[in-house]
């Protein structure tokens, strides 16, 4: 996910999150979600949507009840109304109250139980599933559901640690193209000027990733990558503009194939919208801020973001919120991985400097770890720590274990988690495998341990030996190598390293000649900052 500078400030119903995080672990160890079957109505007379769910659970565990998320109305008469619950032609009885359907089973249910329930339900989605209109003025429908906002319109365990293949089938009005999730299915014209369209999903999905897109679009750009459909699409009176902006098909496609391993999805659309987001990964069909296709900017680092999260994020998925690094860290270093691959080495260490002069900036803001348990407003998680500094950690962890062992360990997690969730933990374990190494420490200060090294560093030479001491002078003690280039009156220069594992430590070499000065971490390796 890619965020638009212009829109940060994002209000959600806090007491809603709190709710979710304390109900979601009993429900995630009694029901497993296999399949989502949703089936929505639109029409260009109302905002008012129709919905019927089929939500396929596994029992894990005997319930009572089965809870689901769905947004309830609110006093502006915004939200859904739950009509029945339908399970194997028998209607159950149901609340729904407090964002959630509560439905009594009335019979204790067996483990590896699979039941299927039809929920049929109607309203205004107050979030979710944004209807608006264009900068054109023409009418949209899009998903917009990171990070638990697919509630306000789908029935789902909406949490991004069960994961389940779904499909939509939509009737809209004829005019409109509809673009989903995975590989379409069949699209038909309606009597009454209306058509159906049904895309279908095989691949198992987090809720905050299910989606449509709903417009007068023009499809274009049309390519194939490995047997994988590639697609631009655009709102019909930005076509020229918008499909030549949106020229960035499958170049970011091809590298991470051949870097971190196979694509996981049906399909691949770049797609213009509505998304408060500069970008939303959605699975398969990215959506773009509708600004993307009509700016004069080049939208290349904006596509290998999105890309990227097909692997990270999509693919294989943050079990929590709090570990949303594992996704936005990821896609925000393998887009300057990709910048690297492209522009060279000197591109790619102005990106790293960038990026570090915001996450000394935010600190300076903010006081947190990356991954902090504290924030239960989830969208809040999306800021310099779970993007910038995490990319950091990312390419501080490649320089302590080299190319090789880093992509190596890179395509081991991608391939172990592959259409799964993990966990930061997850990461590491497979980087230790890889390695041989102990990270805790390293992951324990850098991922769950707030700020970063401060340093004053102070230098003298006497005769023939240069003295370097180094202090710490933030809160927390870092440990961390510390590259310093030591240049000579005469021209020539040498490089050491120095082992920084105190608040406070000193450290003498012998040279032949004297200094002009020395340089800290020359080659852009260390976050970190000169106090």
């Amino acid at each position: 996910m890619a965020i638009h500078k212009t829109l940060v400030t994002i209000s959600f119903f806090c007491c809603a999150f709190l709710l979710s995080a304390q109900n979601h672990q009993e429900r995630f160890e009694s029901i497993d979600v296999q399949h989502y079957k949703f089936e929505i109505h639109l029409s260009d007379s109302s905002d008012n949507i129709e919905g019927r769910t089929i939500v396929s659970v596994k029992i894990l565990e005997p319930a009572e009840n089965l809870i689901l998320d769905l947004i309830d109305t609110n006093s502006d008469n915004k939200g859904m109304i739950v009509h029945s619950v339908i399970q194997n032609g028998k209607e159950y009885s149901f609340q729904h109250k407090n964002q959630q359907i509560i439905i009594s089973l009335e019979r204790k249910t067996r483990p590896g139980e699979i039941l299927d329930f039809y929920i049929s339900y109607s309203g205004v989605p107050a979030d979710g599933l944004v209807i608006s209109k264009n900068s054109h003025g023409q009418r949209t429908f899009f998903g917009d559901n990171w990070p638990d906002r697919a509630r306000h319109w789908l029935p789902t365990v909406d949490h991004p640690s069960d994961k389940a293949t779904l499909e939509f089938k939509v009737y809209a009005p004829r005019h409109y193209e509809v673009i989903s999730n995975g590989y379409l299915v069949e699209r038909k014209e309606l009597p009454g000027n209306m058509k159906f369209t049904h895309w279908k999903e095989d691949i198992p999905l987090s809720t905050k990733l299910m989606v449509i897109g709903v417009a007068d679009f023009v499809v274009g750009n049309k390519t194939i990558y490995s047997e994988i459909p590639v697609s631009s699409w655009v709102f019909e009176k930005d076509t020229a503009q918008g499909l030549k902006n949106y020229k960035y098909g499958t170049e970011a496609l091809d590298f991470f194939s051949e870097l971190i391993g196979p694509y996981s999805f049906e399909k691949l659309a770049h797609v213009q919208s509505k998304t408060r987001y500069g970008g939303m990964e959605n699975a398969s069909c990215i959506f773009y801020h509708e600004r993307t296709a009509t700016s004069d900017q080049s939208q290349e680092r904006l596509f290998a973001h999105e890309v990227a999260h097909q692997w990270f994020g999509n693919s294989v998925t943050e079990q929590n919120w709090h570990h949303v690094w594992l996704s936005e860290g990821f896609a925000t270093y393998l887009t300057h991985v990709y910048r690297q691959h492209l522009y060279g080495e000197k591109i790619f260490r102005e990106d790293l400097k960038n990026d570090r002069n915001r996450v000394i900036g935010y600190a300076k803001r903010k006081s947190a770890p990356i991954i902090d348990t504290s924030v239960t407003e989830y969208t809040n998680l999306l800021n310099t720590n779970s993007y910038q500094k995490a990319a950091w950690v990312l390419h501080m962890l490649r320089e302590d274990l080299h190319d090789e062992l880093f992509f190596k360990g890179l395509r081991k997690y991608y391939a172990d988690f592959q259409n799964a969730t993990a966990l930061t933990n997850d990461f590491r374990n497979v980087m230790e495998s890889v390695s041989g190494k102990d990270l805790n420490e390293f992951f324990e200060q850098w991922f769950w341990q707030a700020g970063h090294p401060v340093v004053n560093v102070d230098w003298k030479q006497k005769e023939n030996q240069l003295s370097i001491h180094i202090k710490q002078t933030q809160k927390n003690i870092f440990s961390f190598p510390l590259d310093v280039l030591i240049q000579f009156e005469n021209g020539s220069s040498k490089r050491e390293t120095i082992d920084v594992k105190k608040s406070e430590c000193s450290i003498a070499f012998n040279l032949e000649h004297k200094v002009k000065d020395i340089v800290l971490d020359p080659g852009v390796k260390l976050l970190f900052e000169v106090n």
